[in-house]
Formats: structure tokens, C-alpha cells, sequence
């Protein structure tokens, strides 16, 4: 009986070690906080309909299973943004057929495109949302720790970009202190909640978020043909009661044009811009200078260069309107009234445009005639 004991102790105790030995590794090659940025956790409060992460904190969203690691656009994503296995296992189930440029969150699409991988120990890894037709292993097939398997994409249940990574069932690999005791990863690094600039630039696209989701291309030199300026810029770590600022200097160093806005929620993921109606404006050539500040501290300078003085009337009987904005759009006040006049014929004042093909309200801002847009979107959800 003894012995039996002893025998029993000894291959709890073995099951114990083993079941410590399983790690797993950053499941998107890059640098965190550089290339690839961590913005959901898993929700740990499952009592309530409040939100916590394993640090206590809420970088996560209510009932939220996984890990969401994002990279700064669609442009990144068509570059290739490789997805590997996080430990060695088995491939039990791949999907890539779908749909994977997704950008509206739906929570019936799910997953969309996803690879499980079976490890030891019971443990069952999802890698999710990944690029159409981008999967490098089949069902059936044993992958090494590290091994690419697809890339990063936005199919399913997904608004930008990102791998949504999960352990079954509702484990976080996480370790803090409403989380588990000891981490699941071999090198925990998170840096959530730290203020960093995902990107930013300069461009005369069409200044609204689905653009900026595709990382529009970067402008130096302005000329007459552009109808819109846009500064704009993607943020990391924002807390709630944050005042993020945009400040427009003239080539003389004078501050043209500035605009603050105090952040209403905390999140990992927010899109900030700022545009000028290019076909009312009046601006001396030379480099402008457009800073973009958290907490009075600047955390973002572009410039570009306007090659020559612009000073465009519109046309009294073809007023010229946002042109890059293109699409019907309603023009509301502050107080939410619905206004039944153009952009062109508002007087001097601050109002809200709301697209049709884009549900998110856009500030413009009219001084001396000239219209300001301020734009700022934030959340993720997956």
C-alpha cells in the first residue's frame, strides 16, 4: 500500500512538472510595441458585465477569450505579416477560404479564417482572422515552436487588422495579479497601457477612418490638385480623460490652427486626424509643420512643403465641397440638430458631418471660412 502511495505521489508530482514545462512563444513575428501592438486581453471578470485584464486593468472588452496582437494597417498586412506557431503541435483544423479585408466588427462572422493547433497537455492554440488563402500547413501535420503557418489578416469578426490568439479554454497565458499565478509564455512582454505612436504621416487621400485603416500614402509636396490635407495619426495606450491636440504652424513658425480633445474612454487603439479644406484655405508657400500632442507633450511632428501661395474662391455657382470626402453626408450642429445646408454655406462655428458609407461622425471646424475637420475613432473589437 505504501509503495502504491509513493508510486501514485510520484506520478502526480511528474504530472505536475510536465505541466509546467509547456511555454509558448509571441505568435506574430515582431517587435511589440514597434511592429505589432497588443490591444485586447481576456476579459477575467465573467461575473459581471465590467471588463478586467490580468493586470486589473481594462484593456480588453466584456466576454473578449484571447489576445488580440495588431499591426498598424492594411498596407502592413499586404506586405505580409507572418503568424508561427506559439508551441510545437498538431494541426487539427484550418480555414482560409474567406473573405479577409473585414472592417466593421460582426460578431456572427467569428473567427473567419483560423488554424488550431492540439499541444500537449490538453492545451488547443486558435489562430485567428488570418489572411485568405495565406495557411502553410495542413490538418493532420506536426509544426515545430516558431514554424510559419499563415499571415495576418481581417476575416471574420475583425475591424482591422490583427491576430485574435487563443488558448481553450478561457486560459490567459497571461500572469498578473487578477490573472493566473505563472505565465503560459516563455517571455511575457506587455507593455499595454504605455502611450506609444503606432504610426502617422501626412497625405491628401480622402481624410476618413476606412483611408486611414489603409495606411494611405505619404505626401511631402502639396500642390493645387489636392482638395483636403490630412495630419493623422494611430495610438497605443490611451487612458480615459487623455487630451490629445493638433497644432498647425505656418512656415514663419506661427501657430495657424489648433484643436484639443479630452478622451471620453481608456483604450489600446485610437485613430486621431486632422484635415484642411485645401479649396478655402489661403496659405503661404513654404514647409508647414503639423504637432500632434499628449498632455501637452508632443508625441508626433510632419511636415510637408506647399510649392506655391494657394488662395482657391470657390465657384458661386458650383461651390466646391470636401471632393476627397466623397458621398452624401448630413451635416448636424453640436446639440445634435439636423442642419438642411452644404458644407460651403455654414457660418463660422463647430459641427458634426456624418457620411453615409461611414457611420462615424466627423468635427469640422470653420474659422474665417475655412473648414477644419477633427477625426478620432477608437475601440477594436473582434
Amino acid at each position: 500500500m505504501r509503495c502504491v502511495y509513493l508510486l501514485v505521489l510520484s506520478l502526480f508530482a511528474s504530472a505536475v512538472c510536465t505541466a509546467q514545462t509547456l511555454r509558448f512563444t509571441q505568435p506574430v513575428l515582431g517587435e511589440i510595441g514597434k511592429d505589432v501592438f497588443l490591444v485586447n486581453h481576456v476579459d477575467h471578470d465573467t461575473a459581471s458585465d465590467g471588463i478586467r485584464n490580468y493586470a486589473c486593468k481594462v484593456y480588453t472588452y466584456d466576454g473578449h477569450d484571447g489576445t488580440d496582437f495588431v499591426i498598424p494597417s492594411f498596407r502592413h498586412m499586404d506586405s505580409g505579416v507572418t503568424v508561427v506557431a506559439a508551441a510545437s503541435g498538431k494541426v487539427i483544423a484550418v480555414v482560409d477560404s474567406l473573405y479577409d479585408r473585414n472592417k466593421l466588427s460582426i460578431k456572427e462572422n467569428g473567427f473567419g479564417n483560423y488554424i488550431a493547433l492540439q499541444h500537449a497537455e490538453g492545451y488547443v492554440s486558435y489562430y485567428a482572422h488570418i489572411r485568405k488563402n495565406s495557411a502553410l500547413v495542413r490538418v493532420g501535420q506536426h509544426v515545430a515552436s516558431g514554424q510559419p503557418i499563415a499571415l495576418v489578416g481581417s476575416s471574420g469578426n475583425s475591424s482591422d487588422p490583427h491576430l485574435h490568439f487563443e488558448l481553450w479554454r478561457r486560459v490567459d497565458p497571461f500572469a498578473g495579479q487578477c490573472g493566473d499565478v505563472t505565465s503560459l509564455w516563455s517571455d511575457q512582454h506587455d507593455i499595454s497601457g504605455e502611450h506609444a505612436v503606432v504610426d502617422h504621416d501626412i497625405t491628401t487621400w480622402p481624410p476618413t477612418l476606412d483611408t486611414l485603416r489603409e495606411r494611405p500614402p505619404h505626401v511631402s509636396l502639396v500642390d493645387t490638385t489636392a482638395s483636403t490635407i490630412t495630419a493623422w495619426s494611430v495610438h497605443n495606450g490611451i487612458d480615459a480623460n487623455d487630451v490629445i491636440s493638433i497644432a498647425w504652424y505656418m512656415p514663419s513658425g506661427a501657430k495657424w490652427f489648433d484643436y484639443s480633445y479630452t478622451c471620453p474612454t481608456t483604450t489600446n487603439f485610437m485613430y486621431w486626424w486632422s484635415y484642411i479644406d485645401y479649396s478655402r484655405a489661403t496659405m503661404p508657400a513654404g514647409t508647414w509643420t503639423a504637432v500632434t500632442s499628449l498632455n501637452g507633450t508632443p508625441v508626433c511632428r510632419d511636415t510637408f512643403t506647399l510649392a506655391t501661395v494657394v488662395s482657391v474662391e470657390p465657384n458661386a455657382d458650383q461651390p466646391r465641397e470636401l471632393v476627397a470626402m466623397s458621398g452624401d453626408y448630413e451635416v448636424y450642429s453640436m446639440s445634435g440638430q439636423h442642419l438642411m445646408l452644404p458644407l460651403h454655406a455654414l457660418p463660422d462655428g463647430s459641427y458634426f458631418l456624418r457620411y453615409m458609407q461611414n457611420p462615424e461622425p466627423v468635427q469640422v471646424v470653420i474659422r474665417d471660412g475655412i473648414v477644419f475637420g477633427i477625426g478620432s475613432w477608437s475601440g477594436h473589437r473582434d
